[in-house]
């Protein structure tokens, strides 16, 4: 018996270590993770305000993890979803025709993916299409009626990060999204990961909050988010997040990135609006995470705050990233934004909408 004992024992100790070697092997050399800034890069990062030597801080004093007591959950939490966290059913969404798409124009594709033409530019924002997260078969997108793709978007003028985390970053779409991009604008730090992917340097620029870039006659501006970024396990605020405004002839739009809710929104719609359209992140919040996600009430008010004409809900509708039900963000929002009498877009995925002629309708109510 002591015998069999130790054999099992030997045999559970060399698959522990198996897979921490494994998992040491996967974080360091996996592309996914991306890859430390450098060079001219490292130095503009040492040169920005907004780091303080070790990392990027945010604006005011803020903390990751915010814990509430009677608020706790784990990753069980995530693999084994209870009935009705998650749509049981395909989710609507429509076919989309990239060579149809005009001037002020958008696309919405579910999450925080955004395609929207402005004075013949083409710009893409937080561009993913696959996984959320690097570790295979985890954290992927809800079954949808139409299932886009690459293959299914435009030839890209500018792509737009907000910061580098899984669900806004995605390693695969960008490797596929390269050969049709002109140009990538990203927060300081991100250009090293995707020079690792094999993005062209001249291809590549990085921005510090309220610094601006002119693509043709549209202006780019990164504004500052309350978050903080990260791939890896020790890499956490050493790139930088934010959100972006952005200017044409035509329209004036904002994207918020990942955001909890602070007086600087009041700031980027004073000295930038007002705004024809707020996309403003309003999913995968928690009360563990309150001063870097939104609750729905603050998302609206945050589209207040900003002086937009119409506030559209993104960062919901594609992943499960928290312990919420999949829609209670929208119903939420919907709520809250009607009884403050704010206009909310709310497409079906894939579905082509303007900032004046947008679809309201609660189309959630229909899933199961």
């Amino acid at each position: 018996m002591f015998l069999v004992l130790r054999k099992v024992l030997k045999y559970l100790l060399w698959c522990v270590l198996f897979l921490a070697l494994t998992s040491v092997l996967f974080i360091n050399f996996s592309p996914t993770f991306g890859s430390k800034p450098s060079g001219d890069s490292l130095e503009k990062i040492k040169l920005s305000k907004n780091f303080n030597g070790e990392q990027f801080v945010n604006i005011l004093p803020t903390e990751v993890s915010t814990p509430v007591a009677d608020n706790k959950f784990s990753i069980i939490d995530f693999f084994n979803p209870p009935a009705g966290k998650n749509p049981e059913q395909a989710l609507p969404a429509n076919a989309f025709d990239s060579t149809t798409l005009k001037n002020d124009e958008f696309v919405w594709f579910g999450h925080s993916t955004v395609l929207v033409k402005t004075d013949d530019v083409t710009v893409l924002v937080d561009p993913v299409f696959y996984k959320a997260s690097p570790v295979p078969f985890t954290v992927q997108p809800f079954t949808m009626q139409v299932k886009h793709s690459i293959d299914d978007l435009p030839e890209i003028d500018v792509v737009l990060i907000s910061h580098d985390h899984y669900d806004h970053l995605d390693y695969q779409a960008i490797k596929e999204l390269n050969a049709k991009v002109k140009h990538f604008l990203v927060p300081l730090g991100i250009k090293a990961h995707l020079l690792g992917w094999g993005v062209a340097n001249e291809k590549i620029t990085e921005l510090d909050w309220y610094s601006e870039y002119a693509y043709e006659s549209v202006n780019f501006t990164l504004t500052p988010s309350r978050h903080f970024s990260g791939r890896g396990i020790t890499d956490r605020f050493s790139t930088l997040w934010g959100s972006w405004v952005v200017q044409s002839k035509s329209l004036n739009m904002y994207f918020s990135g990942d955001s909890g809710y602070f007086d600087e929104f009041k700031k980027i719609g004073d000295q930038f609006g007002p705004f024809d359209i707020a996309f403003i992140e309003n999913g995968a919040y928690n009360a563990n995470w309150s001063q870097i996600h939104m609750l729905p009430e603050e998302s609206v008010q945050a589209s207040i705050d900003l002086g937009a004409k119409v506030f559209f809900p993104i960062h919901w509708g594609k992943f499960d990233l928290s312990i919420h039900a999949w829609d209670e963000p929208v119903i939420r929002a919907h709520k809250a934004a009607t009884a403050k009498g704010i206009n909310i877009a709310t497409p079906l995925v894939g579905e082509v909408f303007t900032a004046t002629t947008y679809p309201s309708n609660e189309w959630w109510l229909s899933i199961k």
